[in-house]
């Protein structure tokens, strides 16, 4: 005769019910932890002295970026000198504003291709006011407003007419380089001399200093601690967030996904404005196109820089990372006299193979060994 299990009655009064084996009531603290509480298991191996567990992905822009550091120290002594990192970071200033203006376009779930052309427009247009004999102020008006056009036409066409990012922003890029052209008839640059450039713009390409930093490194640092602060402890923020990575929970939840678009793209070309007009001041005149080498570049720092995310967030200073690491990549380069040609080459590589690695890491297992190495944590 076969005996099914029976099952004890239940208490409605109780809340548990305790088990045959159970222990003693007077149990210690640690005994009292329910087993299949993971939160508190986590919590009481890390009290014991356990490692919390590992992501390897978040390792590698790091480690990239400490490679970069080694090795060009080995092959140039002028690499880790103070005045050629100072160089490093004013140069490397513009990309971080594009970069930054780039990542709220990202983090709102989009892409900007046309972000140099707010950033040659913009240039183009500060520079021209300059040329004709405008005060620096109407020139930095005018430059702002340009570029702050751009991103404009960019939220129309995305969220008006509901035109893929991709394909809208591709778009802007064509008009936008041709209208350089046009204007400046067939791409002829614009060459400002030195009496007529007022003081206020050129203390902005170079000559003044805030604080004792040149005018380029502060004003991406306000702009890297402004859209840090934007995106991460304000509603803003976290709602420009949620329409990004969940659209239509977002819409559900009440959010005006519209109108978080909109204002991203809008924002992100006006700080693209700021970096060409930044950029007009320090060529002291405008150079068709200059603008299009920061978009890719900016574009390839927001996604290393998004390998410092468990979830591959994109943020302000995973962004910096990324910049930093072209910038130096591209110094180095220059110190050991690697030809021009093998430059994008060798961009190219450090990008594929950082996020190479964040792939092959992402994949269940992937960590494992550098988990084994570092210690595993004990439950």
């Amino acid at each position: 005769m076969s005996h099914s299990p029976v099952e004890a009655p239940v208490n409605p009064g109780a809340t548990t019910a305790a088990p045959a084996h159970a222990a003693p009531t007077h149990t210690t603290p640690a005994q009292t932890v329910p087993a299949g509480s993971e939160l508190r298991r986590g919590a009481t191996s890390r009290q014991r002295g356990g490692l919390p567990r590992l992501d390897a992905r978040q390792l590698v822009a790091p480690l990239a970026l400490a490679a970069i550091l080694f090795v060009f120290t080995l092959l140039s002594d002028q690499f880790l000198r103070a005045d050629n990192l100072a160089a490093v970071l004013n140069q490397s200033a513009l990309l971080a504003l594009a970069a930054v203006a780039m990542t709220l376009v990202v983090r709102a779930g989009g892409i900007d291709l046309s972000l140099g052309v707010a950033i040659d427009l913009s240039a183009l247009a500060a520079a021209a006011l300059i040329a004709d004999g405008y005060y620096a102020w109407v020139a930095i008006a005018g430059g702002l407003v340009f570029g702050a056009v751009v991103g404009l036409v960019n939220a129309l066409l995305i969220v008006g007419l509901r035109i893929p990012p991709f394909l809208a922003t591709l778009s802007v890029w064509f008009v936008g380089t041709s209208v350089q052209q046009l204007l400046t008839g067939g791409g002829a640059p614009i060459y400002l001399s030195g009496p007529r450039v007022p003081a206020e713009f050129a203390f902005l390409g170079g000559t003044g200093l805030v604080a004792g930093v040149p005018v380029a490194i502060a004003a991406a640092l306000a702009v890297a601690v402004l859209g840090w602060a934007l995106l991460e402890t304000t509603r803003f923020g976290r709602a420009l967030t949620a329409a990004g990575e969940q659209p239509r929970a977002a819409a559900i939840a009440g959010r005006r996904v519209g109108a978080l678009t909109f204002s991203a793209y809008v924002i992100a070309s006006l700080l693209a404005a700021v970096a060409g007009v930044l950029l007009a001041a320090r060529t002291n005149g405008f150079v068709p196109a200059s603008g299009q080498l920061y978009v890719l570049d900016a574009i390839g720092a927001v996604f290393i820089g998004a390998t410092l995310s468990r979830i591959g967030r994109p943020s302000v200073p995973g962004t910096l990372v990324g910049v930093l690491i072209f910038a130096l990549l591209a110094n180095g380069m220059n110190l050991i006299g690697l030809s021009f040609f093998w430059q994008g080459l060798g961009r190219g590589v450090a990008l594929l193979l950082i996020l190479l690695a964040g792939v092959v890491l992402a994949r269940e297992g992937a960590g494992g060994p550098l988990r084994r190495l570092l210690g595993p944590a004990r439950r």
